[in-house]
């Protein structure tokens, strides 16, 4: 619908998005007649970068928007015990990848899908008495400078640290284990119990396709959180 996100470039990281760099949105026709000349161009929409200084806004202007690689990834296993209790917890993490969240278009802007709309384009798109803010008016306009084209309004920090696993657990002693056994443990286990992340979409963990496709949000489903009960035995 917006053509494609990713493109590999040389010079660029590995799938590195690519479209035009947002500048703002315009906040009065002063400010449409004294930019470069853009298709759509209006009040309340985006004001692209004009990279090539030609007063014009073309598909030269384009460029690379966003990095969907992480600058590292990491992990912490964490195991405490105390005479019978036992704590395991491990936490992995992403820093530094930017995610496209294709989401937005079908939210934020009416004439993409009108079934449904998204709060920030109820209670914080531009109106000429909310200029301050980065998403564009609800218009049924659909143009270049609203929802025709890849640009930087759908780029996020995709960066998170998620504890993935956290288990409790108490040992009997063996006067419980009895003659059967020579250990029993209970444990209550729960899988993805938080994530600490500034991405807006429902999970930034994204599967990675192939390096035309990545980190791209097309409604990606969060990770279930799940709440175990358990036993360990020894014979």
């Amino acid at each position: 619908r917006i053509g494609s996100f990713n493109r590999n470039m040389t010079g660029e990281a590995l799938g590195s998005f690519f479209g035009y760099k947002v500048l703002g949105l315009f906040r009065n026709d002063t400010e449409v007649s004294d930019a470069p000349d853009q298709d759509g161009a209006e009040p309340g929409f985006f004001r692209y970068e004009n990279i090539d200084g030609n007063d014009i806004i073309t598909q030269d202007d384009r460029k690379s928007i966003g990095n969907p690689n992480p600058d590292f990834t990491c992990g912490l296993n964490l195991v405490l015990r105390k005479k019978s209790f036992d704590l395991t917890a491990f936490f992995y993490g992403v820093y530094g990848n930017d995610i496209f969240n294709y989401n937005r278009w079908w939210l934020d802007f009416w004439p993409s899908y009108q079934g449904q709309k998204s709060k920030d384009l109820l209670y914080k798109s531009w109106t000429p008495s909310r200029k301050n803010t980065t998403v564009p008016k609800a218009s049924n306009r659909s143009n270049f400078s609203t929802n025709h084209v890849s640009n930087s309004y759908y780029i996020e920090d995709g960066s998170y640290i998620r504890l993935k696993n956290l288990q409790i657990g108490y040992t009997l002693p063996g006067s419980f284990a009895g003659k059967m056994f020579s250990h029993a443990r209970i444990y209550v286990q729960v899988v993805n119990l938080r994530t600490f992340t500034k991405y807006s979409g429902m999970d930034p963990e994204l599967a990675i396709f192939d390096d035309t496709y990545m980190g791209v949000d097309e409604g990606n489903l969060p990770s279930p959180r799940q709440f175990l009960v358990g036993v360990n035995v020894g014979f």
